[in-house]
């Protein structure tokens, strides 16, 4: 009988740790999702736009500024994935989006002005080299 107690319990105190864990996860992601989100709408529409592919857009410092923010908040929650933070699964969703947003002009402009900035990060220059690779084949 108190055996049985003592194993309800622990599996209890497993679930709740593991839910709470998850939720944690969930809460960062959403929340740097939301500041990249707040900061893009700070953007004009052309930035998003495939033309001027040749890097030729003009952008005022206060959008740069909001681009480098974007860049350093999807820096960060890249970092707190690898480190484990959140699972892989949420990171899956909105990959793709982040993926085509580090893939557009303007984006890629920025990248290559701070790209000494990452260079004790090998995993993200790596996953940053894999975005640039796929925008040369396409």
């Amino acid at each position: 009988m108190t055996l049985g107690t003592v194993i309800v319990g622990m599996t209890a105190i497993y679930v709740a740790l593991h839910t709470n864990n998850r939720r944690l996860g969930a809460d960062i992601f959403l929340r740097y999702s939301d500041r990249v989100s707040d900061l893009r709408r700070r953007l004009p529409v052309a930035v998003f736009l495939e033309q001027g592919a040749d890097g030729g857009l003009e952008v005022t410092a206060d959008e740069r500024r909001a681009v480098h923010e974007i860049i350093h908040a999807i820096f960060e929650l890249y970092e707190l994935k690898v480190h484990g933070f959140f699972p892989a699964e949420i990171w899956k969703i909105r990959e793709p989006d982040i993926e085509r947003l580090l893939s557009l002009p303007v984006f890629q402009q920025e990248l290559a002005s701070l790209e000494g900035r990452y260079t004790k990060h090998p995993r993200l220059v790596a996953w940053l080299d894999k975005i640039r690779g796929q925008q040369e084949l396409a």
